[in-house]
């Protein structure tokens, strides 16, 4: 696409900015939504859990309400900014707000690593200093309803990850997974408790915050990757050069750049074009790889440069080998096809020659 194809492009009223189309409209309904789940789902574990901390005095149960705590600030820090996230491009904002995506997830990365070296602390007190727990029974039963809850949640969450590939819901999944583990781990430590080894509610407290640690350092790296403009992944970057490249007239490309935010990915390229074909035909080639590109990646804004070279530039190889193979191919039967033609030509002309 020319520059001046993307001028036209963002003169063009919503239903042509990112949010709008129908892709982006689906992402943000399945992204709203689900914030809005995680939100819910959140507050009632704290009012469970305070419930079974209280019945209980539970090293472990603290633990696991404190990470619920943890979860509903970051849920509503992450629903507030997929709203923003999902508006439509403005004049201040070509591009769209999806970034505020990013910036949520890595939000919660914080508040994950955060609640965790709490929970560290907290379960070393409980090794260092172990004592007897009440009312087990009641802890028992609102651990599994804990669990039970969560584990639907995180369900509907997958779905929603699978969909979208939403960094915040990816984020706001490995809370409520965390949140799994740790009923488990609560509900593994009160039976352990019950049957008189007390040292069991420190250790789960301390064996599960560092797995949660791991995790919140993995969503922090993928959200900080997306704020500062990380290319694709190889594959795609390959898959997207060699989509432009299938187009005959393109002889070459450079300076390919790609970046995601939400689920947008925006491509811009240099492509070499013979300088002896007229600018309606080069324009024409520009388009055709723009719509090769985007029969895979359907949401991508795409810019692309044409640059003139001369009229023998070679060909640029494809990434993968097995499209050099067909190019080689394809250029040796046209070979061949040529020079069978010269040569029956040839024949046709001594045939000439003879009957003169």
């Amino acid at each position: 696409m020319s520059s001046a194809d993307n001028e036209e492009k963002a003169e063009q009223p919503d239903e042509a900015v990112p949010g709008s189309g129908s892709i982006a409209g689906e992402y943000a309904r399945h992204v709203v939504f689900a914030g809005i789940a995680s939100v819910g789902v959140a507050g009632t574990l704290i009012a469970a859990k305070l419930l079974a901390l209280v019945l209980t005095n539970s090293a472990a149960m603290m633990a696991s309400l404190t990470d619920s705590l943890m979860d509903v600030m970051a849920s509503v820090v992450n629903l507030m900014a997929l709203r923003y996230a999902v508006y439509p491009a403005d004049e201040e904002h070509r591009y769209g707000h999806w970034k505020a995506e990013s910036l949520a997830g890595l939000v919660q990365s914080a508040f994950i690593i955060g609640s965790s070296v709490f929970l560290l602390i907290n379960g070393c007190i409980s090794i260092a200093s172990p004592r007897e727990l009440a009312s087990l029974d009641a802890g028992i039963g609102v651990t599994v309803f804990a669990m039970l809850i969560s584990v639907a949640l995180v369900c509907y969450q997958s779905y929603v990850v699978r969909k979208t590939g939403s960094a915040a819901i990816q984020a706001d999944r490995l809370h409520y997974a965390s949140d799994i583990l740790f009923n488990a781990g609560v509900l593994v430590s009160l039976l352990l408790s019950y049957m008189g080894f007390l040292l069991a509610d420190g250790f789960f407290a301390v064996i599960l915050s560092l797995c949660i640690i791991y995790g919140g350092i993995s969503i922090g790296k993928k959200s900080l990757a997306a704020l500062l403009d990380s290319g694709l992944p190889p594959k795609d970057v390959s898959a997207i050069y060699d989509l432009i490249l299938s187009v005959p007239e393109i002889r070459g490309i450079h300076d390919l750049r790609t970046r995601a935010a939400g689920p947008r990915i925006f491509i811009q390229a240099h492509v070499e074009i013979s300088r002896s074909l007229s600018l309606e035909a080069a324009h024409s080639a520009a388009d055709a790889a723009e719509a090769n590109v985007l029969q895979v990646y359907p949401d991508a804004d795409i810019t692309l440069h044409m640059e003139p070279v001369p009229e023998d530039h070679p060909k640029s190889p494809f990434m993968d080998p097995g499209k050099n193979q067909k190019q080689a191919d394809l250029t040796r039967q046209q070979g061949e096809t040529k020079q069978g033609g010269t040569e029956e030509d040839g024949t046709k002309q001594g045939g000439t020659d003879d009957n003169r």
